[in-house]
């Protein structure tokens, strides 16, 4: 079974009323910051309204 998430709720992609998705992937993102030496996870959403995939970051999406 397919995990559904929404989307932050900052972004435009949430006004315009595509806000949730199923998430296709997880990868690492490659800036790495001193408070966070592995980087943050990227989620990779295809929205249920568009059909686009667009990424976020996973600790901003909510898994539902």
């Amino acid at each position: 079974m397919p995990t559904r998430v929404q989307i932050p709720v900052h972004t435009d992609r949430w006004m315009m009323g595509d806000r949730y998705g199923e998430l296709i992937k997880v990868t690492r993102a490659r800036l790495l910051r001193a408070k966070d030496p592995k980087g943050r996870e990227i989620a990779h959403v295809k929205l249920d309204v568009s059909g686009k995939v667009l990424r976020f970051f996973l600790d901003e999406c909510t898994i539902l």
